[in-house]
């Protein structure tokens, strides 16, 4: 569904508020399509966004691929983590404080074949765009 143009194009206007009403709706126990959600400080603005995001966890961290649905830029939530890689995540109801880690060479890699595993349909994401997409490690506080 994703290679298509219209939903490239639909999704990302459609599925966030979708997702952030859900997460409301649920307080935060049940984000339908993404497993966590992201509160980052905004790069130019200094404000709190919201971000519903798909996301996997191995070896007790959670990684967030910056896929935004093979668009050709970046989405805004990785260029505010690059900015304040302080952050909180809310998880199955629970709020946390993160610190994100831009990957970079193998462990990039590592965490990509990871992704793959987690979700197939971003395997096809890197043949729509010409743009390697940014992955953080997000460590959690306590």
């Amino acid at each position: 569904m994703v290679k298509t143009q219209w939903f490239r194009a639909i999704g990302p206007k459609i599925l966030p508020p979708f997702h952030r009403f859900i997460r409301r709706v649920s307080a935060g126990k049940f984000v339908p399509g993404a497993a966590l959600v992201l509160f980052s400080t905004g790069a130019k603005t200094g404000l709190v966004r919201e971000t519903p995001l798909e996301s996997f966890t191995k070896d007790g961290s959670w990684f967030l691929v910056g896929s935004n649905f093979a668009q050709d830029h970046h989405p805004a939530w990785t260029t505010n983590l690059l900015v304040n890689p302080q952050c909180e995540v809310l998880i199955r109801g629970r709020r946390s404080r993160a610190t994100a880690t831009l990957l970079s060479g193998t462990d990039r890699q590592a965490a990509w074949e990871s992704a793959i595993e987690h979700f197939g349909g971003w395997s096809n994401y890197p043949s729509l765009t010409d743009r390697e997409f940014r992955i953080f490690k997000l460590t959690l506080a306590g």
